[in-house]
């Protein structure tokens, strides 16, 4: 399986089904590196495999086409469930567009900052 990837340093590592031998040998050349194995324990996961690319190529592309589909599947599953909560039967007609481009931001809004710059054009309201 793929285990390896979650925890390279642990003791006798054994040979992953599904790598070359000379992925292995490179594995086995990393799991003796202690200056990784530091950077391993206080980096997250993805950051770590992106970190040794230059190092380790093989092993970094490898690892991180595993682990990448996750995060972008969550993505769209998100945007779809989004979507779907806008676009309802009685909103047919809306352009969801702009509203799931709200919804789906991470940037949140100052909206004390927002209301100091609105200007009031009706005096009447």
């Amino acid at each position: 399986m793929n285990s390896w990837i979650h925890n390279i340093f642990l003791p006798n590592l054994q040979k992953p089904e599904s790598v070359s031998n000379k992925i292995y040998e490179s594995l086995l050349e990393m799991s003796s590196d202690t200056s990784m194995e530091s950077l391993f324990k206080t980096t997250p996961l993805n950051d770590f495999w992106r970190r040794i690319r230059d190092e380790y190529p093989m092993l970094g592309r490898m690892a991180l086409n595993i682990l990448l589909p996750f995060p972008t599947t969550y993505l769209c599953k998100t945007g779809f469930s989004t979507y779907a909560a806008t676009k309802t039967k009685y909103r047919n007609r809306l352009d969801a567009e702009p509203d799931m481009r709200l919804q789906m931001s991470s940037i949140k809004p100052d909206i004390n900052q927002l209301m100091k710059n609105k200007k009031q054009f009706h005096t009447s309201h």
